[in-house]
């Protein structure tokens, strides 16, 4: 793989998150998209019109010269030219997809979940470590900078010690979903798989996997809808808590956020209300806004596949084992929401 320029991305899966990988990956150095399995003709052609999404640009067309389109998973994996899969399947199709490129000889990037079933999750890690090729995991708030300017703070401790962490991720239930895979908790895992995995994978990320939590929610008939949990961690470590739920008017924007409690100040970041992160310090009231670099998360994580592919190590931000832990966590604060916020255990 050293010898070669580029490494070619095969993608698998033309929803919304397959679209916007596609658009992200016109970004990315030493590496292209150089094939796609769908069968429908439309998107072949780059026709993109029937596909929503909950941010971003959706729909509209895409330039598809020089990519291979290919009718199944299974004609791709015979292509040379792709040396990376990049899954953007539906959920449920996850573990037995990259199980299968796995097997055929190709490096994995799957997007989150890794999987409805943290028994699947660990079927997929022992495939990586029988084929001796990399299973990543996406992962996206890892790479979004709202969120690295979070982990540098907590590392560097550039405002004090961190004393209190709240996430919130709150949306509308998607428009699409009465109508597709989408709806049914046993192919997307529900809410809490789906959504609120973002902020549980971040706080493991940060702060690895909790001893225990302890989750109060909201059951509908699609499952538990809102979610609000503590982790419980080292002691004397940091209070963690994250909300998230599909309990939007639909009218109301998808919104995302957390409020970082240091020693020496906090900082506030909504994507709704304050789109770039704020400062207050005990130096005075006013508030300071926080200068990041405006970086595509999906851009940086397909850059940081195509760069373990390239070099034989996988990035730290996309190794699995750590996105099977935050499958893990969230399958233990669905039962503690079931169970009526019993606390309940992790294994370690």
């Amino acid at each position: 793989m050293a010898k070669k320029r580029s490494v070619g991305i095969g993608l698998v899966g033309l929803g919304f998150m397959g679209l916007t990988h596609l658009r992200a990956a016109q970004d990315v150095r030493g590496g292209k998209v150089v094939a796609i399995a769908t069968s429908d003709p439309n998107k072949a052609r780059g026709d993109f019109s029937s596909v929503g999404g909950n941010f971003g640009d959706a729909g509209g067309r895409e330039d598809m010269t020089g990519i291979a389109v290919h009718p199944t998973l299974e004609t791709l994996l015979g292509d040379d030219r792709v040396d990376l899969v990049d899954l953007c399947l539906p959920s449920y199709l996850h573990a037995p997809a990259a199980i299968r490129c796995l097997q055929a000889g190709k490096a994995v990037l799957v997007e989150k979940p890794i999987a409805l079933d943290p028994k699947d999750a660990r079927k997929m890690l022992l495939a990586a470590k029988k084929a001796r090729r990399p299973l990543m995991v996406a992962q996206v708030l890892r790479f979004m900078p709202e969120f690295s300017l979070l982990s540098d703070a907590v590392k560097s401790k550039r405002w004090g010690k961190l004393l209190s962490l709240h996430m919130k991720r709150i949306i509308a239930m998607p428009e699409w979903g009465d109508s597709s895979w989408f709806a049914d908790p046993a192919k997307s895992g529900g809410m809490v798989i789906d959504l609120h995995i973002h902020d549980t994978d971040f706080i493991v990320h940060l702060f690895g996997k909790p001893n225990a939590v302890s989750s109060n929610g909201l059951v509908d008939k699609r499952g538990v809808n809102f979610i609000r949990t503590t982790y419980h961690g080292k002691k004397n470590g940091p209070l963690l808590s994250a909300e998230a739920g599909w309990l939007n008017a639909p009218g109301l924007p998808f919104e995302h956020g957390y409020d970082a409690f240091f020693a020496k100040g906090t900082v506030h970041f909504n994507s709704s209300t304050a789109p770039e992160p704020l400062l207050y310090t005990s130096a005075g009231r006013a508030a300071r806004k926080l200068v990041i670099k405006p970086v595509d998360g999906f851009a940086r994580e397909l850059q940081a596949a195509v760069h373990s592919v390239k070099t034989g190590k996988v990035d730290p931000l996309l190794k699995a084992a750590g996105a099977a832990d935050s499958l893990t966590v969230c399958n233990a604060e669905e039962r503690s929401v079931r169970s009526g916020g019993r606390t309940v255990k992790i294994r370690s």
